[in-house]
C-alpha cells in the first residue's frame, strides 16, 4: 500500500481533473509527471514473421467419424509435411502438427526451406520459471517435447496411417504459475493467441465479421485440471463466453496422448504459445509475453470478433453506435477501486478527492461519471462497464482489464495510477496492449 502527502493528494487530484477535461476536447502537452505509456521501441531481432498469405483453402472443414484417420500406406511422399503461417518467438501458427508419445513433432524434407523456426523459439521444457542460477538451462526444451523430423522418418515412427485431430488446437505450453490471475491470462495469453491467429484473415472489418473458425480446444499440457482455474472463475466463465464449444484439455488428456501405445496423431492446426520461448529473445526484461507479436501485419480491427461476442452475450449495442451525432453521447468517465498488484491502492482520503473532482466534472460539463469496486463486479458486468466507458481510471492492476471491451472512439484512454518513484518503473504490461487496441494510455506516478 502506499500512501500520499496532503500537498501530492491535491496536486494529484487537481492534475486529474484539468487532465480529463482537456484529453476529450483538446490537445494538451502532458506534464513530466504524467508519463504516456508507449509500447517499448521495436529493437532488431532475428525474428521470422509471417511467410504465407492468408488462403481461402486455409479453413479446414471438420471430417466425418469415417475420416478420422489419415492414411497413406507405404507412399512417404503422402506423409503431409507441417506448414508454419506465422511465427516470432513463443508464437507459432502452423499447420499438421504431429502428436506421439506426449512428444510434437514437425515434418519437413528440408527446414530451411520451410522456413521452420528454431525449436527453442517454439517451444520449451515448460517447467515453472524461477529466476534462479541454472534455471535458464533447466527450461531449454528436450526432444521429448519437440522434434523436427523427415517424412521418411515419420513414416518409420507413425506407420502407414495416423489418428486425425480436427480443427484449430491452441496450445498454451507454460506452467500453471501464470495461471494465479485473470489478467495474465486475458491481457497476455488470450491477447496474444488471437493476436496471431486473426492474422489469417486480414478482411476482418469494424463489425468483427470474419471467415476464421473458432478454435475447438485449449490444450494445457503442463497444467493439471484442478490448477487452470483461476481463483474468480473468470477464465472459465469468459473461454465459455467466446468459445462456447471449444473445450479445455489439461495435462492429464495430453498424457492420454502418451499411453496409447504405437498411435500417433495429426493436428490439423495448431497455435503454440510458449512464455519461456518469448522471454528468451527479448530483450526488455519482464517484457509482457504478447509483446512480439505486434510485429504481425493484421487488420485494424482485428479485436474487434472478441470484443462483438462479447457485447452480444451481455446484450446491448455499441455505444458508438447510439445517436446521429458524436455530440449527442455524454462521454463516460469510470473509476474502478481496487487494490492493484502487490496490495498498491490509494489512500481513503485521495479516493474520496478524487471521486468528489469527477463528480465536479459531472455537474460542470455534463460527463457521465460512473464508481465502482471491483471486487463486486462480475464477468458481465466488467464487460458492459468496458464497453460504455470513455476513459477508465484505476491503480495499476486487475481493475484496468475493461479496457479490452471498451469501444473504439478517438476519447478511449486508460489513466493507471501508480506508486514508481521514477519513470522507468511505470508498469508497461497494459500500456502495450491499449496502443495495440489504439487506446489511450497514461500513468499517474508518485509516493508519499
Amino acid at each position: 500500500m502506499f500512501f500520499l502527502t496532503r500537498r501530492t493528494r491535491r496536486w494529484l487530484v487537481y492534475l486529474a481533473s484539468l487532465f480529463i477535461l482537456f484529453l476529450i476536447f483538446t490537445e494538451v502537452d502532458v506534464k513530466k509527471t504524467v508519463k504516456k505509456s508507449k509500447p517499448p521501441p521495436k529493437k532488431e531481432r532475428r525474428i521470422t514473421e509471417t511467410w504465407n498469405r492468408p488462403d481461402p483453402q486455409d479453413v479446414i472443414p471438420p471430417p466425418f467419424l469415417d475420416r478420422t484417420r489419415l492414411f497413406w500406406g507405404n507412399n512417404v511422399t503422402a506423409v503431409p509435411a507441417t506448414k508454419i503461417h506465422r511465427h516470432v518467438p513463443g508464437w507459432t501458427l502452423m499447420d499438421n502438427v504431429y502428436v506421439f508419445g506426449g512428444t510434437m513433432y514437425i515434418v519437413s524434407d528440408d527446414p530451411e526451406r520451410d522456413r521452420i523456426p528454431h525449436i527453442q523459439n517454439m517451444i520449451s521444457s515448460g517447467k515453472p520459471i524461477r529466476k534462479e542460477p541454472g534455471d535458464e538451462h533447466r527450461r531449454e526444451p528436450t526432444e521429448q517435447n519437440m522434434q523436427v523430423i523427415t517424412s521418411r522418418q515419420a513414416h518409420q515412427m507413425f506407420g502407414t496411417s495416423v489418428k486425425r485431430v480436427e480443427g484449430t488446437s491452441f496450445v498454451i505450453y507454460e506452467p500453471s504459475q501464470y495461471f494465479s490471475t485473470s489478467s495474465r491470462f486475458v491481457a497476455e495469453i488470450l491477447f496474444g493467441l488471437w493476436r496471431t491467429y486473426s492474422g489469417l484473415d486480414l478482411t476482418i472489418d469494424s463489425n468483427g465479421r470474419t471467415v476464421l473458425p473458432a478454435p475447438q480446444r485449449f490444450i494445457l499440457p503442463n497444467i493439471i485440471s484442478s490448477h487452470w482455474r483461476d481463483g474468480k472463475g473468470l477464465i472459465p466463465r469468459l473461454l465459455t463466453m467466446l468459445f462456447p464449444s471449444a473445450h479445455v484439455q489439461a495435462a492429464e488428456i495430453w498424457s492420454d496422448f502418451s499411453d496409447l501405445g504405437n498411435l500417433a496423431h495429426i493436428c490439423d492446426r495448431v497455435l503454440l504459445a510458449d512464455r519461456w520461448a518469448a522471454m528468451r529473445n527479448n530483450h526488455e526484461q519482464d517484457a509482457p509475453f504478447a509483446l512480439l507479436t505486434q510485429q504481425f501485419a493484421g487488420s485494424p480491427s482485428w479485436w474487434e470478433p472478441i470484443k462483438k461476442v462479447l457485447w452480444n452475450t451481455v446484450g446491448g449495442e455499441d455505444p458508438a453506435s447510439k445517436g446521429t451525432a458524436p455530440t449527442k453521447r455524454r462521454p463516460v468517465i469510470t473509476y474502478i477501486a481496487a487494490k492493484g498488484y502487490g496490495g498498491q491502492t490509494l489512500h481513503p482520503a485521495d479516493h474520496d478527492d478524487l471521486i468528489r473532482q469527477l463528480n465536479t466534472l459531472d455537474g460542470l460539463y455534463g460527463y457521465s461519471v460512473r464508481v465502482y469496486q471491483w471486487d463486486a463486479l462480475s464477468l458481465q458486468d466488467q464487460i458492459e462497464i468496458g464497453r460504455e466507458s470513455d476513459i477508465l481510471i484505476a491503480v495499476h492492476g486487475e481493475a484496468l482489464l475493461p479496457f479490452l471491451w471498451m469501444s473504439r472512439s478517438p476519447a478511449s484512454s486508460i489513466i493507471e495510477l501508480g506508486s514508481a518513484e521514477k519513470e522507468d518503473d511505470l508498469h508497461e504490461d497494459y500500456a502495450w496492449a491499449a496502443s495495440a487496441l489504439n487506446i489511450s494510455a497514461y500513468s499517474f506516478y508518485g509516493s508519499g
